[in-house]
């Protein structure tokens, strides 16, 4: 009899200890939950950004913001980091650029040689922050965080020698929102960075990016950009701010190379009667060992290289607060290594386009 009572008597206790394991379950799972999202919102409490939940309460998140592909967040948590290469010691390219071509203080919050936060499923490839700084982009009296981020195609090269998939990026100092614009793909490969100046207006802070192509040649790609009602605008289309002069070059008897700009007419005589190129004229056909020309012009158009920039750099040469833009290209006949002669040319912008201010060719004397 005692053993029937504890038989029918076993289902309660079974149920009893069924509840007791549940109610110690969702204990625990309450406070995993509470710890969980006071860590999440440590992390994202930088931002400073808020938004509605679905009680009518206010939680903090990170500033996300989606363009063209791109998923950004501000990275402060590694606002500290040193540039390395693959051995692990220090790469001073970064320090290198601060004293050879910028002129600005970089953006205490998005150091180069640091990671750029992004979550993109269909690149899946990290950005790194190449240059920055911190201004007033828009002049809405704030200031903004400029940057200019991209991929790094090969991680055992020096930092900043293999890019990819460049784009300038501003975070806005009033809402801490993103907005970008990326550049082309094939937008050069080596020490991308930009200055602030002003090219359209004085006191107006636009961005000027260069990047190296890393070719024989020497030359630099460069982009002009501003920061205007919450976007980022090219100021100028990139094929004529890379365009530089139409050079023609013909050959003449004699040794000689006449440098003419085909749109107006400004030319240069180059005389190589003595220069070291003689040797592989003659053995080219161009020239025999009298002088005389041998090819035609055809050959001479397909031989030459009038590259684009090398240089475009900044300066007001007349005083009224806006930047003019210096270039400097190189003419070469047959091989890169083979330097005929120099155009220099200085371009002011109005209304979004480039206007020739004065230029010069005169022949190269190493």
């Amino acid at each position: 009899m005692q053993t029937r009572n504890i038989f029918y008597k076993l289902p309660a206790i079974i149920i009893i200890a069924i509840m007791i394991i549940c109610t110690a379950g969702i204990i625990v799972a309450f406070n995993y939950h509470k710890i969980f999202e006071t860590d999440a919102i440590k992390v994202t409490s930088n931002t400073n950004n808020t938004q509605n939940d679905t009680t009518g309460g206010k939680k903090t998140v990170a500033s996300l913001n989606t363009f063209d592909g791109i998923n950004s967040t501000s990275n402060e948590s590694h606002s500290t980091t040193s540039n390395t290469s693959s051995g692990e010691n220090p790469d001073p390219t970064v320090s290198e650029r601060t004293s050879v071509h910028t002129s600005h203080q970089y953006s205490p919050d998005f150091v180069p040689g640091s990671t750029f936060s992004q979550d993109d499923s269909e690149n899946g490839k990290t950005r790194y922050v190449y240059d920055s700084t911190r201004i007033d982009a828009d002049g809405d009296g704030a200031a903004d965080d400029v940057l200019l981020v991209g991929e790094n195609n090969d991680t055992s090269a020096p930092f900043g020698h293999q890019t990819h998939n460049l784009a300038v990026v501003v975070r806005d100092g009033v809402t801490g929102k993103f907005a970008a614009f990326l550049l082309p793909e094939d937008f050069g490969v080596m020490l991308p960075r930009f200055n602030i100046g002003s090219f359209t207006a004085a006191k107006k802070n636009e961005i000027m990016v260069s990047v190296e192509t890393g070719g024989s040649g020497g030359i630099v790609l460069y982009a002009l950009m501003a920061y205007e009602n919450k976007k980022v605008v090219s100021v100028v289309s990139q094929e004529e701010l890379n365009k530089g002069l139409a050079l023609k070059v013909v050959c003449l008897p004699g040794f000689e190379m006449k440098i003419i700009d085909k749109n107006t007419g400004v030319n240069s005589i180059v005389n190589f009667h003595d220069g070291a190129a003689v040797p592989l004229y003659i053995d080219s056909g161009v020239y025999n060992k009298a002088g005389v020309f041998l090819k035609d012009q055809s050959y001479v158009d397909d031989e030459v290289m009038d590259d684009l920039f090398v240089s475009l750099d900044p300066a007001d040469d007349d005083g009224d607060g806006t930047q003019e833009l210096h270039g400097k290209q190189r003419i070469s006949f047959i091989a890169h290594a083979n330097t005929v002669a120099w155009a220099e040319s200085v371009w002011s912008l109005k209304g979004g386009r480039l206007r020739l201010v004065s230029e010069k060719i005169e022949a190269y004397n190493p």
